[in-house]
Order: C-alpha cells, then structure tokens, then sequence
C-alpha cells in the first residue's frame, strides 16, 4: 500500500517490507522541517540533531509518511530528491546531511572519523550521540568506529557540510547557560559604570538567577572564561534599570521629602495626617521622615509634586 503524501498517521506501520520514507510537520502551518528514511519504529523513536530537536519541544509536530513498501536505495533516492527540493524552494529543513546516504557505506565512516579527530583535538565539542544523530547511525556504530579496529581501513574525510557542523557544535558555542552568563557580565558592567541603576538582586531576577549566581559570575567564580555578551533585549534592561527612572515608591518619598522642606522652611503650615491624605499614604510613612535619630531618619532626593498635588497644597502656604 503506498500512502498519499498529505496522509497524516498517529502510529507506526506495521509494514511488510523494511523501509519507508517520512516528513516532520509543524501542525500549525504543515511546515516541514525534517526529512528521513526509517524501517519500523524509526520516525518515532531516538532523537536527531540539536536544530530539529529544539522545533520538537517548542512546537506541535506529526510525523506524515510520503512513502512505504520501499527498498533502501529506493528510500534514499526519494529521501534525496526531498530534501533537495524543500531547499530549493527555500525551505528551512534541520536536515545536516543531503539524504540519501546508506548508513555503512565508506564515506559516511570516514566523515564520522574526521569529526572523532576534531573532538580530540579540541576544536568540537560533540557526543557520540549527537555524532550518530548526525549521520542517521547507531550510537553503538559510532562507538565501534572511535573504539575498535572494525574501520581501520578507512581514513578521515572531512564532510561536505564541515561548515554547519562546526558553527553548530564548536568548542567555544555558546549554549543558553553560557549565554546568560555573558549577558549577566555585560549587564555587571553597565551596574558598574552608571549606565543603569538597581541591586543584583534585581539582576537576578530578571534572569531567572539567585543573588548568589550574579555574585558568583561577578567575581568570576563561575563562568570565568565567558567574555562580556550584549543581550539581545538590551534595550528593555536599559528602560527597566535606567537611573533617570524613579519607582512610585521612590516618587512619593521624594514628594514627602519636598512638601517637609516647604513645612521646616516655614513656607506652609501642615501637618502629618494632612500630608497623608494628600499624598494618600500613612501617617507612619510621613513621621519615618521626622525622626531625632538621624541614622534612622529617612532621605531622599526630592520629587516635585504633580500640578494635582500642589493644587490640593495652595491653601497650606502662609501669607508673610
């Protein structure tokens, strides 16, 4: 039985020849973004490179089938000619390798030994795992080609597509851990400056961290080797932290410390509870700022009252 290709199945086949060829859709939009060849349980099972792997957790997905009952060069072929042709039409496909390559085949061990190379001399940072993801093998494969003798014969190739996999899986990528990190450092360094005003505890919180974390990548305790990274959001830290900024909290103390001067200076004649209810606050708030304790005695800078607020004001003034 051969499916049509917008056929859509929930549950493997139970196929009476080996191989068959399938497409990972976007439910939302049909949009594909991956393509392979399997035999039995393939398409829904095991995991495949990073890229495909992220659209998977963050979209709603179906597995459609565009053909069965297929030989293995059969579905290479047509694996082959669908990858080709998504990208033609400028299709974003997570698919690393152009299809159509037979899993043992000779060139696929010696690309798999070139980038065991590059993990050994450093210059990837890579798993077996992810390197048989790459090329559609078993872990074990994999395993046997770095452990044993079995691929002796065969010497290193470097893959056609070297270029994405070393963007993808260098040794200095950045993940999303190490990202953050550089983002806290260069958010450090505008706390440092002026550029922005808050606590680290604030820091924390808008990353999702603990004081204790921002104190750690301060100091470089952790993280030591992450240079200074601008976030890509930058522009909400430098309106949310601005120091031209003032809370509410801080507006209304800053107007409790302006309406005290105009009283100490003798220019109106008000008292506490009046203030309170004008500002709409406590009482307890307003006596914070008459303390004989200056240590305890709250200051801050002074905030002009709003036109509103100096209205309600104007028959406080004395007449001289």
């Amino acid at each position: 039985m051969q499916l049509e290709k917008d056929e859509i199945l929930s549950e493997p086949l139970e196929t009476k020849f080996d191989y068959y060829v399938y497409e990972y859709v976007i439910k939302e939009n049909q949009e594909v973004f991956y393509v392979g060849k399997g035999t039995s349980k393939r398409a829904w099972r095991d995991t495949r490179n990073a890229a495909c792997e992220q659209i998977k957790n963050e979209y709603d997905w179906e597995i459609r089938i565009v053909k069965e009952n297929l030989t293995e060069e059969e579905a290479l072929d047509l694996e082959k000619e669908l990858i080709q042709k998504y990208r033609d039409s400028g299709d974003l496909l997570t698919n690393i390798l152009p299809g159509g390559i037979k899993a043992t085949e000779a060139e696929i061990v010696a690309n798999v030994k070139y980038l065991l190379f590059l993990l050994e001399k450093g210059v990837i940072n890579i798993s077996l795992n992810e390197i048989a993801n790459i090329f559609l093998l078993s872990s074990s494969t994999v395993w046997h080609i770095a452990n044993d003798g079995h691929y002796s014969e065969t010497e290193p190739e470097i893959p056609e597509n070297i270029n994405d996999i070393i963007l993808q899986y260098h040794v200095n990528a950045y993940n999303e851990e190490r990202t953050r990190a550089g983002n806290i450092k260069y958010v450090l360094s505008l706390l440092d400056t002026g550029v922005i005003k808050c606590s680290q505890s604030k820091i924390a919180d808008f990353f999702g961290m603990t004081p204790s974390n921002i104190s750690s990548i301060k100091k470089g305790q952790t993280h030591a080797d992450i240079p200074k990274l601008i976030p890509e959001n930058i522009g909400e830290i430098l309106q949310k932290f601005s120091p031209f900024y003032l809370s509410e909290e801080e507006k209304l103390k800053g107007r409790i410390s302006f309406i005290l001067r105009l009283r100490n200076q003798g220019i109106i004649s008000i008292t506490n509870t009046d203030i309170a209810k004008i500002l709409n606050t406590t009482t307890y708030l307003i006596s914070e700022f008459n303390r004989t304790d200056e240590d305890r005695k709250y200051s801050f800078k002074e905030v002009r009252p709003t036109d509103e607020i100096m209205i309600k004001l104007f028959s406080y003034f004395t007449l001289n």
